[in-house]
C-alpha cells in the first residue's frame, strides 16, 4: 500500500474507532423522571394559591418576573387552583416536563433555563418516599409556580422563539402567529404525561430538522481543515487518486453520503456516487465532479452546519403552526415553489427569486387574482434607472419593447414623441411607463396577484433559459415561475368557466383578463436554508441574501427571556 494511503487509512480507522467508542460513551438523553407512590392512604382537596403567595414567589425568583402576569392571570382564572397536583400529590405531568427542561439543548438552545435545578430538587422531595403529602405548604406552592412560569418562560422560547422585533430586523415579515401559552398548558396537563413527549404545535418540519440535528452533534468536533484543488485541475473525476481524493472520501463518509471507502485515496465509482449525492443534497450540478462548487459545500464544517441547522429551526418557531392545509409555499433560498394539499406536497416548479440587490421579501398573504395577457406596470425603480438612460441613447427602445406612456391618474395613454428625456435623467419622472401584453412582455402570459405593500407576485417569463441554472437570483423581486400555465390551472381547476382551452386562449390575447379566485389560496414567501426528509437525509441551500449569518449572530447574543 502506497505510503499516503496508510497514513490516511490509519487516521480513518482511529477516528471511526474513536467514533464508536464516543457514540456508545455519549449521554443519552435523560429519561423523565419517575414519580412513584406507595399505597395512598390520604386524600386532600387541591391546593388553592393566594395573591400574597404569588407575589411572594416572584419578589425571590426574579429571573422569572416577566411572566408573573400571564402567572397571576391564570391562577386568577381558576380560583387560584394547583395544575400541577391532585388530590394524591403531584402529578406525573411534572416529571415529563422537567426531562424537556433538562434536555433543552435538543431544541436548538444552548442554554439552561431559570431555576431548573430547584425544580428538580423539589420535585424529588416531594415525590419521594419520605415525604407525607397533606395538601398546600411552602415546598408544593414554591414547586407549583415554578412550574407554571417555567412552563410559560419554556413555551416562549421554544414556541415563539426571538421576539417579533428581532425577526422584522432580521427582514422576516410573515406574520406571527402567538399562542396562547394558559390554553396550551391547560391542554397538555388534561391529555397526561404523554402529551409532553412532542409538547408544541410546530411545523413537522422542526421535528424533523430537531432529530436530523443528531448526526451533526456527533461530528461537530471533528477537525476540518480547508480543502482545495491544485491550481492546475479543474476537478476531481472517476480514475484520480491522490491524498485529497483520500481526504475526500474521509469527509464524505462522516457526513453519511460514502457508506465505505473501498479503495482509500481512489476515485472509484462508489465514490463518484457519493460526490453526486453530496451534490444532490446541497442544491450543486450533479455530474460526479468534485469541483470548487464541491468544494466550498464540503469545507463548511458540521459545527458551522449545526448553528445553520438551529437558525432553520428557530424560523419554524416565528412560523408556529400557521402553515397549515392548503397553501403556496416559494423558498428563496431553494428557488422552489411548492403546492401543498392538506399538509402533502402535490407537486412543485422551478422558480427565480431576486437578485441579492433587489432580495424578493419574506413575508405571507393569499393569492386572489390571475390575470392572463397581463400589462407589466414598469416600477419607478426601473424606469429611474434603466429607461430613461435607454431612451437618452435611443428614442426607439418604448417602442422596440412594446411599452407606453400614461398618465398615472387617468391611465390614459400619453404620446412621447419628440420629449427631451434628459429632463428627467435627475429629476422624477411624472408619468407611468407600461409594457403591453405580448410575446416578449416581461410577465410572459399570465401573473398572479396576493396584493401586498411589497409589490411582489409570481409571474411567467419570456426568459426560459434561466430555469436551468442551479443559482437563479435574476428577477427585481417578483418570482418568476417555470410552469404558470400549470398553476393557473391548477389554480382554477373548479371553476368550469375556466377549462384548459379556455385558460390557454386567454394566455394569447391582445388585452388583459382578471379572473377573481372564488377562495384565495394562502401563500408564503420563505426563507430556509436547511431541510430534512422523513428518513433524516439532510439538504442544504445557499445563503442567498446572507440572512443566516445575521440570525446566527442574534441567536448567539442571546435575546431569549427568562434564560440564563
Amino acid at each position: 500500500m502506497p505510503r499516503f494511503q496508510s497514513v490516511v487509512f490509519t487516521a480513518v480507522c482511529s477516528f471511526l474507532l474513536a467514533a464508536c467508542q464516543e457514540e456508545s460513551e455519549a449521554p443519552r438523553p435523560e429519561a423523565p423522571i419517575a414519580v412513584t407512590a406507595d399505597t395512598i392512604i390520604a386524600t386532600f382537596p387541591v391546593p388553592t394559591l393566594d395573591t400574597s403567595e404569588i407575589n411572594a414567589f416572584f419578589e425571590t425568583h426574579a429571573t422569572l418576573l416577566p411572566f408573573a402576569g400571564a402567572v397571576a392571570d391564570y391562577y386568577a382564572a381558576g380560583d387560584g387552583k394547583y395544575v400541577w397536583f391532585n388530590t394524591t400529590g403531584v402529578k406525573e405531568q411534572a416529571g415529563f416536563f422537567l426531562n424537556l427542561l433538562r434536555n433543552l439543548s435538543t431544541e436548538g438552545i444552548d442554554d439552561t433555563l431559570a431555576y431548573s435545578r430547584r425544580s428538580d430538587s423539589l420535585l424529588q422531595i416531594i415525590a419521594g418516599a419520605g415525604y407525607s403529602y397533606s395538601g398546600g405548604d411552602a415546598q408544593t406552592a414554591e414547586l407549583e409556580l415554578l412550574l407554571t412560569s417555567q412552563f410559560f418562560a419554556y413555551s416562549d422560547r421554544v414556541y415563539s422563539g426571538l421576539n417579533e422585533n428581532t425577526s422584522r430586523s432580521l427582514a422576516w415579515y410573515i406574520r406571527r402567529k402567538h399562542l396562547t401559552l394558559s390554553e396550551l398548558l391547560d391542554t397538555l396537563l388534561e391529555q397526561g404525561p404523554e402529551a409532553f413527549v412532542s409538547v408544541l404545535p410546530l411545523h413537522p418540519q422542526y421535528h424533523l430538522l430537531k432529530e436530523a440535528s443528531s448526526q451533526l452533534l456527533r461530528i461537530q468536533d471533528a477537525e476540518w481543515p480547508v480543502l482545495s484543488l491544485p491550481e492546475d485541475v479543474r476537478y476531481l473525476q472517476a480514475g484520480d487518486s491522490s491524498e485529497l481524493v483520500a481526504a475526500v472520501q474521509y469527509r464524505l463518509h462522516l457526513l453519511g453520503d460514502q457508506d465505505s471507502i473501498v479503495q482509500l485515496g481512489v476515485f472509484d465509482t462508489v465514490t463518484a456516487l457519493a460526490v453526486r449525492h453530496f451534490q444532490q443534497r446541497h442544491g450543486l450540478s450533479v455530474d460526479g465532479h468534485a469541483g470548487p462548487f464541491f468544494f466550498r459545500e464540503l469545507n463548511i464544517s458540521p459545527a458551522t452546519r449545526l448553528q445553520q441547522l438551529y437558525a432553520n429551526m428557530e424560523r419554524y418557531r416565528w412560523l408556529g403552526n400557521s402553515m397549515q392545509g392548503s397553501y403556496l409555499l416559494a423558498n428563496i433560498p431553494e428557488f422552489k415553489l411548492y403546492v401543498i394539499e392538506e399538509d402533502t406536497l402535490a407537486w412543485d416548479m422551478n422558480i427565480i427569486v431576486g437578485k441579492a440587490s433587489t432580495g424578493t421579501i419574506i413575508f405571507n398573504d393569499e393569492l386572489e387574482q390571475v390575470v392572463f395577457s397581463p400589462y407589466w406596470i414598469v416600477p419607478s425603480s426601473i424606469i429611474r434607472n434603466e429607461i430613461i438612460p435607454a431612451m437618452i441613447k435611443d428614442k426607439s427602445y418604448l417602442q422596440r419593447n412594446n411599452m407606453e406612456v400614461y398618465h398615472l391618474q387617468n391611465r390614459q395613454t400619453i404620446a412621447h414623441a419628440g420629449w427631451d428625456w434628459s429632463q428627467w435623467a435627475k429629476s422624477g419622472f411624472p408619468y407611468g411607463i407600461r409594457q403591453r401584453p405580448g410575446a416578449g412582455n416581461a410577465l410572459g402570459r399570465v401573473k398572479f396577484l396576493f396584493p401586498n405593500q411589497y409589490y411582489i407576485y409570481f409571474h411567467d417569463t419570456p426568459t426560459r433559459d434561466l430555469f436551468s441554472r442551479t443559482q437563479r437570483t435574476f428577477s427585481h423581486g417578483c418570482i418568476r415561475l417555470s410552469e404558470p400555465a400549470r398553476l393557473a390551472k391548477y389554480l382554477l381547476r373548479n371553476d368550469s368557466t375556466w377549462n384548459r382551452a379556455a385558460i390557454d386562449s386567454a394566455m394569447y390575447l391582445q388585452q388583459s383578463t382578471y379572473v377573481q379566485l372564488s377562495t384565495p389560496v394562502p401563500v408564503f414567501i420563505t426563507y430556509f436554508t436547511c431541510r430534512a426528509d422523513s428518513s433524516g437525509t439532510l439538504y442544504w441551500s445557499s445563503d442567498v441574501y446572507g440572512h443566516d449569518a445575521a440570525l446566527i449572530k442574534a441567536l448567539k447574543a442571546g435575546a431569549a427571556v427568562a434564560i440564563n
